[in-house]
């Protein structure tokens, strides 16, 4: 190796040690009953799981990569990890930040939260992945890029992504909304009413509609598991597919490959069902 290759592989292995900058921050707070607590980063993971009743847990995984030699990201990280975005007001806690501000410049956080099983949690990233397992009395997560899972959900909740997949498991009766512009959506255990969309994806959903239910995918399929004795009014259409009802329906209006409506096991809650290209199956 001549003394300029070597030159230009020790500056690139320099460059890139400066440019990255990592720290890690963890912190322990005492919470009441049923806490709100809010989580946000502009870009990162957020891990949520339940903890000790009373407190909640958060650690934070602080990561810059500003690309430039002489840059303060060394020092922005090392603020951030002395000093973390975390606010307490009583049995509110707000950890991290949902605007944008220069000390969080081109710096991602991951934050892991551990906390009461009662906590009504809001929990947003603006491009990350999010993962909640058995926690939350209500649950809303957003996402602008990246996909939800949340399970053991034990009340309402609105979930919402730009573009990744959402799956959610109810453990409670509560309304739910379940949004993304373009992924796939597969929810159980739903009591209460729905609202749930992709613009391009497949929707699966199980439980029982308790109030109505509409549903809508842009492409791809619509499978709802409802069982035999569920009782609903149901319309639903798709634009190029099949429609399949296991259930006993008394039809109404003219028959149509493409169009269903009718009154199932003496009717109910109202389930509008469509998709522009794709099969709905019911059963």
């Amino acid at each position: 190796m001549n003394a300029r290759a070597f030159l230009a592989i020790a500056t690139l292995s320099l460059a890139t040690t400066a440019f990255a900058a990592d720290g890690n921050f963890d912190r322990t707070l005492k919470v009441g009953p049923s806490p709100n607590i809010s989580v946000a980063t502009g870009s990162g993971n957020i891990h949520i799981k339940p903890g000790s009743d009373g407190q909640v847990h958060i650690v934070g995984h602080v990561h810059s990569n500003s690309g430039w030699f002489g840059s303060d990201a060394e020092s922005r990280v090392q603020q951030i990890v002395n000093n973390p975005p975390i606010v307490q007001n009583g049995n509110d806690v707000t950890i991290g930040q949902r605007h944008s501000n220069d000390l969080f410049r081109n710096i991602s956080i991951d934050y892991e939260v551990t906390l009461p099983r009662t906590s009504n949690i809001d929990a947003a990233t603006g491009s990350g992945d999010m993962e909640i397992q058995n926690a939350g009395s209500t649950l809303k997560a957003q996402t602008g890029s990246g996909n939800i899972h949340a399970r053991g959900i034990a009340g309402a909740s609105t979930l919402g992504t730009g573009s990744g997949d959402i799956d959610f498991q109810q453990t409670s009766p509560g309304d739910v909304r379940a949004e993304t512009g373009s992924g796939n959506i597969v929810l159980h255990g739903l009591s209460g009413a729905l609202k749930s969309s992709t613009g391009s994806g497949n929707i699966e959903i199980e439980g029982q509609p308790t109030s109505d239910w509409k549903i809508s995918t842009g492409s791809g399929n619509v499978q709802l598991a409802l069982g035999s004795s569920a009782h609903f009014n149901l319309t639903a259409d798709t634009g190029s597919g099949n429609l399949n009802v296991s259930q006993p329906i008394t039809m109404q209006g003219s028959l149509n490959r493409h169009h269903i409506s009718g009154v199932v096991n003496g009717g109910g809650p109202v389930i509008h069902a469509n998709t522009g290209s794709g099969d709905i199956t019911i059963r």
